[in-house]
């Protein structure tokens, strides 16, 4: 009774049961115990292609040869016509392909790296790293580490894990336009003696920010503190692993911090942690640093910022990965405007040539997730380059005024142990910066068709007057779109209609010969059916 009670339509058929009423089968109801909280989800107005979530997976449809028909199966063929509205195609024997995707990939677009926006240039600045960056109360607002102008270093080392104790503080600046930044005087923290300067909080190992519109308003702006752990937390005599972990700390400006004396994770996670509100899940969610056969991502997520379960290994170095690889850091963020899209930029360190390269892999629900390619979508710049040693992407993506995509990075000259040197040599000197990643609006990765390729978008409810593809062909390419109801082309907007879309075609509107209004189809159930020849298109859009 248990596997029945998951039966579908589709099983009904396939058992034979066409002469059955639905209504006797086993409810499908569940308890309220059972039953899963619903969810707020976003009303789709715009479809990204980075994986195959939006691509409808298609079928083989039975066709029958009416010569070998019994009499027996033409009067099962009646009733599935008139209990189940179920009709087949009799033209022979076989299959007959229905919405199978056909000649298509997924394709990332690798990042345009800027100049650096944000360096070392105050007095008190030896370097600026780790940063987070927020579109936050109509500016972008930047927190990063800053390692403090002779002030002394204290590190704790375990197994090969080296983490920062002291010598830096946790910097801000803040930008209207994403390329010019200020470093505000706040008088906050004093540096030699003064207090002119743009230091707001002695807590920024181990953490990055995020705005908190869930928690109190004293704490809207919360992150990570790397530190040591109460005294009667370690065992004694234990390493460092056992005896350091991460705490809390608050803002209600994202200016003036405080940090919470509980431990939240007792654990060495041993550089940046990243911390966000999931508004779908209904959960703080946290991505940390792990140690699973090498460096690893874990995750973990709780209702209670300041009660965390162990998090748990997600994302490590596998079979398709060389042995000598490191998912360093997690750089876990969240489409602009859509929460439900969950993306990580993790830092891949090779341990063969000392580098760092920059993946991404994306989720639908948050708990999993899959890697858009296993190449790297932020490369390394060419060596000698301010970035040609090492880079590290940081939350957050954002949207510039241009409509780009933007994501920060920090990058070295060095590689990622060759930045020792600087302890040892006089005259080694290892420069830093802050930069973008950028990729055009909507072009993290596409759906490609080297030659020709087809694919139809799962029904959703159009809203709007038109639809607008974002896509690139090459100089013979196009992309033509069809319009289906119920699984069959409207009238006046099938692929025969469609006016093909060549180019290089951001945000481009689709037409067909007769019109490119489509106010007669609001509210309707619709099916987008894509054919490429030569191209790649990135994402639609209602408008």
């Amino acid at each position: 009774m248990h596997e029945q009670s998951h039966w579908t339509r589709r099983d009904v058929l396939r058992a034979g049961l066409a002469g059955t009423a639905l209504s006797c089968l086993p409810s499908l109801a569940v308890s309220a115990e059972e039953s899963p909280k619903p969810r707020p989800t976003p009303e789709r107005t715009l479809f990204l292609f980075l994986d195959w979530f939006h691509v409808k997976k298609g079928d083989l449809q039975v066709t029958l040869d009416p010569a070998r028909v019994t009499p027996a199966g033409k009067a099962q063929l009646e009733t599935y016509a008139r209990d189940f509205k179920k009709t087949f195609d009799q033209g022979g024997h076989g299959f007959r392909p229905a919405d199978v995707p056909f000649g298509i990939r997924i394709v990332q677009e690798v990042a345009e790296r800027s100049k650096p926006w944000l360096v070392a240039d105050k007095p008190w600045e030896k370097n600026a790293t780790s940063p987070t960056v927020l579109f936050d109360e109509g500016r972008y607002r930047c927190w990063y580490d800053a390692r403090l102008t002779g002030e002394p270093q204290k590190t704790t080392v375990d197994q090969e894990r080296v983490m920062e104790l002291s010598g830096s503080a946790l910097a801000y600046a803040e930008s209207t336009d994403g390329w010019n930044w200020t470093k505000p005087s706040l008088e906050i923290l004093s540096y030699n003696g003064s207090r002119a300067n743009n230091l707001v909080s002695p807590f920024n190992n181990g953490g990055s920010v995020f705005r908190d519109d869930h928690g109190p308003a004293d704490e809207r702006y919360k992150g990570f503190h790397f530190d040591a752990l109460p005294k009667d937390d370690a065992a004694a005599g234990a390493g460092s692993m056992a005896k350091y972990g991460l705490y809390g700390a608050t803002s209600p400006d994202g200016y003036h911090w405080k940090k919470n004396p509980k431990p939240l994770i007792r654990y060495f996670a041993d550089t940046v942690n990243i911390a966000a509100w999931d508004p779908l899940l209904e959960k703080y969610v946290g991505y940390f640093r792990h140690h699973l056969s090498g460096r690893t991502i874990s995750r973990s997520e709780t209702t209670d910022f300041y009660d965390w379960p162990a998090p748990q290994a997600l994302l490590h170095a596998g079979p398709l990965d060389s042995p000598a690889d490191d998912y360093y850091t997690n750089c876990y963020t969240t489409y602009p405007g859509d929460p439900s899209l969950r993306l990580l930029f993790p830092a891949i360190y090779h341990r063969g040539s000392d580098s760092v390269d920059v993946r991404l892999a994306v989720s639908r629900d948050g708990r999993v997730y899959s890697w858009v390619s296993y190449e790297p979508i932020i490369k390394l710049g060419k060596a000698g380059e301010w970035d040609g040693g090492s880079l590290y992407a940081q939350p957050n993506l954002v949207q510039l005024p241009d409509g780009r995509l933007a994501l920060p990075y920090d990058a070295y000259n060095t590689t990622h142990n060759e930045i020792f040197f600087e302890n040892f040599y006089a005259d080694y000197k290892a420069t830093t910066g802050i930069a973008w990643a950028l990729w055009q609006d909507a072009r993290l990765a596409g759906i490609q068709a080297d030659a020709i390729g087809q694919f139809t978008m799962n029904a959703t409810i159009f809203r709007g007057k038109q639809i607008e593809i974002n896509a690139r062909t090459s100089r013979a390419g196009s992309v033509e779109v069809e319009l289906r109801e119920k699984g069959k082309p409207v009238e006046g907007f099938s692929f025969a209609d469609s006016v093909p879309i060549s180019g290089d075609a951001p945000w481009t509107k689709c037409r067909w010969k007769g019109s490119d209004d489509l106010s007669a189809l609001r509210g309707k159930y619709m099916e987008l059916a894509i054919r490429l020849r030569s191209a790649k298109i990135f994402a639609c859009r209602f408008i």
